[in-house]
């Protein structure tokens, strides 16, 4: 990819499906380091970088895991800037970084802290905007399932 330009967000997407993320991470790792920063860019890494561990490779199509080497902390420093902080930020990193935080990279940070705080300012700030993850790729179809499971937890707590 080196003599080529960073692929488009929908064609980096493109390249995201079940067993074969390393192709979509190669392309969102392009655009992450060639462009200036983006949101959509960091979410979507960051959730490839967390899935590689959370998840087995047969599943992903991603390398073994490398803590020391995750991109996850300076994603989420971005992600969680004034300027980009906002619901889906909350909901997709506070959701990674409650449930798997040793899947968030290695050093000080309390992920699991961080992420029941992120959590906890997502579902109090009101309803996601739902069309972010409209796309047929892993991280659209597995964040959609987690926000329809967090509903339906969240009407079962509520006696309604």
């Amino acid at each position: 990819m080196d003599d080529m330009k960073p692929l488009l967000m929908r064609e980096a997407i493109a390249l995201e499906r079940p067993g074969a993320l390393s192709a979509s991470r190669e392309a969102l790792l392009e655009r992450w380091r060639s462009l200036p920063p983006d949101k959509g860019t960091a979410l979507r890494l960051a959730f490839i970088e967390w899935w590689s561990c959370s998840e087995p490779d047969f599943l992903t199509g991603l390398p073994d895991y490398d803590y020391d080497a995750s991109l996850f902390p300076e994603l989420a420093a971005f992600l969680t800037s004034a300027e980009e902080i906002d619901t889906t930020v909350r909901f997709v990193l506070g959701w990674m970084s409650k449930s798997f935080p040793w899947c968030c990279g290695c050093g000080p940070t309390p992920w699991e802290s961080v992420g029941e705080k992120l959590w906890s300012e997502f579902e109090t700030s009101g309803d996601l905007d739902l069309p972010e993850f409209s796309d047929d790729s892993q991280y659209g179809v597995y964040f959609t399932h987690i926000y329809a499971s967090s509903q339906q937890k969240r009407l079962a707590d509520s006696g309604d």
